[in-house]
């Protein structure tokens, strides 16, 4: 996962040392207690695509990284090693059963295990199967609704992991002959934590465990709120700890599913803090830098970070939807994977999002980085790296920020697409307006900087009308920025009434926006062809290729996003006056995706 290198250095926190180098332990967080971030001394914003690999299946676990290899598993059973670089495969292995759990190397020696019961112990090279060992039987638990599996741990030459039948078991790493077993209360879906002598896990039925690493006998027992509680009241499972404690100093720190985050004392198991996230479940195990403790959440969609010490609130991020994945820090961001798909990117110290890298399927898997690459996986079937930029937000502070939506128009979107926009936009802070009140906000002299999505491509003729002296003229000269999501509207003379085009006017665009088209008729329009992105509109998150038939010279553009086969501008960026800026994007018609290249496109100063 993380690992030294030049300019690229590997923290552990509070004392909680474990040396990856040499060959030694990798495993989920790098080391037992759990407790790593990463400190690269570059502090960049990881969200644009450097490769995908098509695994052919929804991929939950967290990938791992050792040298110049990624190791993961897929639902469909299949274990997977890549070249971390190219994403070429090494080698597969196929299990059978699906695989959520992560993987831990040691040695030349990779384990990880299925939900078939069954631990696996492979040579890191090839692939070659070295032993497996089946993890008893199966014990019935009709509240799972969970996606996760107990992972292995390495150390103290131990394998130590969970399982289904409710012991967690230490493992020879050389044969896998058991050392020794405990017996818990529930079934064991929590991954273990080492500290000290102790080995730290939660299981099903509302308790922490501390047993000796050497002989797996129980030093002590926290039992959480939810041990009070009775999941046949709520209809719903209100006692499991899934997440991994993880260890700072002599503290372990975990979430459950009584809806609490926990933080005790790890040599005693007395309680030090709670923090009540009102019922939602604690699933993400949580990441740690300097005071900040940053946990997900469930139902109450948030990520939230909290004080070491006291376990008060510093900030709340809110998200569409639930937060499972557990949460990253690099440098001082926080990186974190929501159901609806989006890997958000949050400065640590205030909580405000920085930007965003949105995929086609939930995101389970919990990010990692290793040597200038952010890797995770999504349940769209594919493993992603996501390479680093600087900042670049235009708007670090406060600003307004519009979507333009109008029902009944099909100029360019089909079937009322741009609601996809719409919503997209509101869920991450957008206010929706319409043409009754489009004129009103854009010209307004507002205090903040502004800007404005059009979901729609359609422009009332209230903004347009007196060509440069016009409403949305003079709002990109006084500084404004428009983003538009579809075709200029403006290159067609639309009736207000009916809200569909019925001529032709290529022209218009010159007259209000200095853009250039060619010809005032429909040898404007070239015909359906192919674009692809520049480097820079790789950065904004655009599609890989799209399709249009509406184009510009780039001489009168400032910046270049995307061109077409035949080398004309496709998307781009105009400027105007006190930094004024018209920015052309092209989603599908049909069905918008790649959202959080919209949003990119309207923060980030392009330049």
């Amino acid at each position: 996962m993380i690992r030294p290198l030049l300019f690229f250095f590997f923290t552990t926190l509070y004392g909680n040392s474990f040396s990856q180098a040499g060959g030694k332990a990798k495993m989920f967080r790098d080391n037992p207690a759990h407790s790593s971030s990463v400190s690269t001394g570059a502090d960049l914003v990881y969200d644009t695509k450097a490769w995908r690999f098509d695994a052919g299946s929804p991929i939950r676990s967290t990938p791992l990284i050792n040298d110049n290899t990624v190791f993961f598993g897929t639902a469909a059973g299949v274990f997977i090693a890549l070249d971390k670089k190219t994403s070429q495969v090494k080698w597969k292995y196929n299990a059978g059963t699906a695989i959520h759990s992560s993987a831990a190397c040691e040695k030349g020696k990779v384990y990880f295990s299925d939900n078939g019961q069954t631990l696996y112990c492979l040579k890191e090279l090839n692939g070659q199967l070295l032993w497996k060992v089946k993890l008893g039987e199966k014990t019935a638990y009709p509240w799972r609704y969970d996606y996760y599996y107990s992972s292995p741990v390495l150390h103290d030459d131990k394998v130590l992991i969970g399982s289904e039948d409710g012991c967690l078991y230490a493992l020879n790493p050389q044969t896998g002959k058991q050392l020794w077993k405990f017996k818990s209360k529930g079934i064991i879906r929590s991954t273990a934590a080492v500290y000290k002598e102790a080995v730290l896990f939660g299981d099903t039925e509302a308790s922490l465990y501390a047993v000796d690493l050497k002989t797996g006998k129980e030093l002590w027992q926290y039992r959480i709120n939810g041990d009070t509680m009775n999941n046949e009241d709520y209809g719903f499972d209100r006692r499991a700890i899934t997440s991994s404690p993880v260890i700072v100093e002599n503290k372990a720190i975990f979430g459950a599913r009584d809806g609490f985050l926990y933080c005790i004392n790890a040599d005693n198991g007395k309680g030090l803090w709670k923090m009540d996230h009102y019922v939602s479940w604690v699933i993400s195990t949580v990441a740690v830098k300097d005071s900040f403790v940053v946990t997900g959440t469930s139902d109450g969609r948030f990520v939230q970070a909290v004080n070491i010490e006291t376990g008060k609130e510093i900030w709340k991020f809110r998200t569409p939807l639930a937060v499972w994945s557990s949460p990253l820090i690099v440098d001082d961001k926080v990186y974190a994977g929501t159901f609806d798909g989006q890997l958000y990117c949050i400065d640590l110290r205030t909580g405000q999002r920085v930007s965003q890298f949105k995929v086609n399927g939930k995101i389970m898997s919990s990010p990692v980085w290793d040597g200038g690459l952010l890797y995770f996986g999504a349940d769209d079937g594919y493993l992603y790296a996501l390479s680093g930029h600087p900042d670049k937000r235009q708007f670090k502070g406060q600003a307004d920020r519009y979507v333009y939506y109008e029902p009944g128009v099909s100029i360019y979107f089909r079937g009322n697409s741009d609601l996809m926009t719409r919503n997209y936009l509101r869920s991450n802070g957008y206010k929706v307006i319409g043409a009754d009140s489009l004129a009103y906000y854009m010209s307004r002299e507002s205090v903040n900087p502004s800007v404005f999505v059009f979901a729609t491509s359609y422009f009332p003729s209230s903004v347009t009308e007196n060509g440069k002296n016009s409403i949305i003229r003079k709002y990109l000269d006084r500084g404004g920025k428009i983003v538009m999501t579809g075709i200029n509207p403006i290159v067609y003379k639309i009736d207000d009434k009916s809200k569909q085009p019925f001529a032709f006017r290529p022209g218009a665009a010159d007259t209000l926006f200095s853009l250039d088209y060619g010809k005032g008729d429909t040898r404007t329009f070239m015909g359906d062809i192919p674009c692809f992105p520049t480097e820079k509109g790789k950065q904004l998150g655009l599609p890989d290729f799209w399709s249009t038939s509406l184009f510009i010279h780039e001489k009168n553009v400032d910046v270049v996003l995307g061109k077409n086969e035949n080398g004309d501008v496709s998307a781009f960026a105009k400027n105007y006056s006190n930094g004024g800026q018209l920015v052309q994007l092209w989603l599908d018609a049909d069905k918008p995706d790649r959202l959080d290249a919209v949003i990119k496109a309207a923060e980030w100063k392009i330049e």
